[in-house]
């Protein structure tokens, strides 16, 4: 598998298998001659034969990769009428050194007998091209694994991180000294909802797979027991406000895909102020069938200067990981986004595909 891994490598592949393919096919031809009774001097025309099948089948190779993208049918339909005219200039080249090595053979019998040998140099082609887009759809199938492989490793990375930062000191400090308040002050009702969300909350983290895709409204569902123990311990300091249209609750999106970005926005946007702030999280589904995903908060943003798609220093490790998984779990179909509001504040945008 590790033989798939460089560009380089998959060229030195091609070559290998290109250069082994047409020895081994003029092998194969200077065998069947012998057995035909045709004398050593037969392997000249058996080389000449692939010499001119390896040169053909590099254009047929650079053709392939320029329709290589296209629908599979349109793919089967070139690919069927590319290796027909290849076939007829492979089968012009062997009867052209066959005559040239051979004259006194040559009669109105072998001309119809070049013209049967047509379909076999068809063939000849077709197989080519038939190994050549298996080996190609193989690779790529491998590639598809290894994107999930990498994709799976950085949910359970987010996982992770995820926890470490629910059981670090600081937020265990917080979170219990905010239980604790309320025990002191007789507010046992609230002190207990707390500890069940915390509760909650946890259990959901540790259950979830890490690669499941979920539909929006249960993603939604386990993110309030998470801001409900920030809105408990930071109380009307923090406002949430849900701008969710009904037609993106079905779709599907990686699980903890929100959480980190809303984390980011309360660290960084709303507990160092005194006043709190506001966090808006919204959902819409576009004309494309994209999923339009965003979560803005009225905190002071990022300097105007140094705004892009790129998570700025300073903005925690949510952005940057929700960048790689949506770049690692949906290649080009998706895009991401971090730009300031007005008049103040920080938004993240993210575009996935519609799924259900």
């Amino acid at each position: 598998m590790a033989f798939w891994k460089t560009q380089t490598q998959r060229i030195a592949l091609f070559w290998l298998l290109q250069i082994g393919g047409w020895t081994g096919y003029a092998l194969m031809n200077f065998l069947q001659g012998l057995i035909h009774e045709k004398q050593l001097i037969y392997i000249l025309p058996s080389l000449v034969y692939a010499i001119s099948g390896f040169i053909l089948t590099l254009f047929l190779r650079h053709f392939y990769r320029w329709i290589w993208n296209r629908p599979p049918a349109q793919i089967l339909v070139l690919a069927a009428i590319a290796s027909l005219l290849i076939g007829v200039i492979f089968e012009a080249s062997r009867v052209l050194a066959y005559i040239n090595l051979y004259p006194s053979d040559w009669n109105l019998q072998a001309w119809w007998h070049a013209f049967q040998e047509f379909t076999l140099s068809w063939y000849v082609m077709l197989t080519w091209s038939g190994l050549y887009f298996g080996i190609k759809y193989y690779r790529k199938v491998q590639q598809q694994r290894q994107q999930l492989l990498e994709a799976t490793s950085m949910a359970h990375e987010a996982q992770l991180k995820m926890l470490r930062y629910q059981l670090n000191p600081h937020f265990l400090f917080n979170t219990l000294n905010a239980i604790s308040t309320l025990i002191l002050a007789g507010e046992m009702t609230i002190a207990n909802k707390m500890v069940t969300r915390l509760s909650r909350f946890l259990r959901h983290t540790l259950e979830m797979e890490p690669m499941q895709k979920l539909p929006l409204k249960h993603e939604l569902e386990a993110l309030q027991q998470y801001l409900a123990i920030e809105q408990l311990r930071l109380g009307d300091r923090l406002k949430i406000e849900w701008q969710i249209d009904d037609a993106a609750l079905p779709a599907l999106v990686p699980g903890m895909l929100l959480q980190p970005l809303i984390e980011n926005a309360i660290k960084y946007a709303i507990a160092p102020r005194e006043a709190g702030g506001e966090v808006v999280i919204s959902a819409t589904v576009t004309g494309d069938q994209q999923l339009q995903l965003c979560i803005a908060d009225d905190g002071p943003g990022i300097d105007s200067t140094a705004e892009s798609s790129q998570p700025q220093p300073g903005f925690g490790v949510g952005l940057t990981n929700t960048r790689n998984r949506l770049r690692v779990l949906y290649g080009d179909r998706q895009s991401y986004q971090v730009c300031n509001r007005e008049p103040h504040g920080l938004q993240v945008c993210m575009n996935i595909p519609y799924e259900r």
